[in-house]
């Protein structure tokens, strides 16, 4: 039975299955001292700033020991006396290792093997960490017209410039809406994004809004930006909601129009633009505050425009109204699988 189980272990050990035993040997020092030791840090470098770093490689044997470069990252180079002639035995040399993050952008490391002429050392290496700035920024992207007026025309700037210097170009991509206008002002490495808003132009049933704009830019590592332009429109009589939304078992609704300031007014007129709905009477009265009724009568999805005529404003209210129908629910666990033909 001995015999057996030794066959198995060496059967074993040929297939790779069990590693041969090894004797322990002593374990070899290491001859070098760097310093400085460990990761270093060299903190925020511009796209095209250049930083170097010098080391101190100290020989902690008797015996002279010579150095050669095994590994690189990118755009790091080392050179020095610690690479041109041995280090003699007790001696030290300087090394520099030159970064360049051009090409880079944000949080990077890098690292540097070395290797020695004795075959008993293992490598040697020299880390470092870094933060790039962006070649391309801008001064925020989110912007906020505030609270407006209808009869208000407010603009907001976004300011780009490109810290290598390099001349820019700015292309806005998203199709802008119509109340939302666009001029660019460019010289050189900088550039202006100026967001004019036209609340007279805003849809019906629109309050309030933030709009996404794309920008292409020439900067190969800042190739887009995405802006946020936010706004909110307050009319002298404000519709409470804005828009009128029917959906099943619901067949009549309650709009409110309401004075901003609290002044008395009369509702002049009101009609719908398109079928569907039916309007009750409104109050021939003057208060701050009105509710109008208006009733579904829609039996298929239907869309119609309530416009009404108050007292002390010149252009009409328009109110969007809608019959959106729930969607039927369907069950999830039934799975029809179609007839295949032959």
């Amino acid at each position: 039975m001995r015999t057996i189980g030794i066959s198995i272990t060496l059967a074993l050990a040929l297939a790779g299955l069990v590693a041969p035993a090894r004797a322990a040997g002593p374990c070899v020092p290491a001859r070098l001292r760097i310093e400085p030791a460990g990761r270093v840090d060299l903190g925020e470098l511009g796209p095209l700033e250049i930083r170097t770093l010098s080391y101190r490689l100290g020989n902690l044997s008797a015996a002279p020991i010579a150095l050669r470069v095994l590994d690189l990252s990118p755009g790091v180079r080392v050179a020095g006396p610690a690479l041109e002639r041995p280090i003699p035995g007790g001696g030290s040399a300087r090394l520099d290792l030159r970064v360049d993050p051009e090409g880079w952008s944000g949080p990077q490391a890098r690292n540097v093997r070395l290797g020695t002429d004795d075959p008993g050392q293992g490598s040697f290496y020299l880390p470092v960490r870094m933060t790039v700035r962006p070649d391309l920024t801008v001064d925020g992207r989110r912007r906020s017209f505030g609270d407006l007026g209808v009869n208000e025309s407010p603009s907001s700037v976004f300011q780009f410039a490109r810290e290598t210097g390099k001349t820019l170009t700015l292309q806005v991509v998203t199709p802008l809406p119509a109340y939302l206008e666009c001029e660019l002002r460019s010289a050189g490495p900088r550039a202006e994004l100026a967001f004019t808003l036209r609340p007279g132009r805003i849809p019906p049933g629109m309050g309030l809004g933030l709009d996404q704009v794309q920008v292409a830019t020439n900067a190969p590592l800042e190739p887009r930006f995405d802006l946020y332009l936010e706004w909110r429109v307050h009319r002298p009589i404000e519709p409470i909601p804005q828009r009128l939304v029917f959906v099943q078992p619901e067949d009549t609704l309650v709009l409110r129009l309401r004075s901003r300031r609290g002044d008395p007014f009369r509702i002049l007129g009101a009609e719908l633009e398109g079928d569907g709905f039916q309007l009750g009477r409104p109050s021939g009265t003057a208060a701050p505050e009105h509710a109008l009724a208006v009733r579904r009568i829609a039996t298929a999805p239907s869309r119609a425009m309530l416009v009404l005529r108050c007292s002390g404003q010149d252009e009409p209210l328009r109110v969007p109204v809608a019959y959106i129908p729930d969607l039927p629910i369907v069950d999830e666990d039934v799975i029809v699988v179609p007839n295949k033909k032959d």
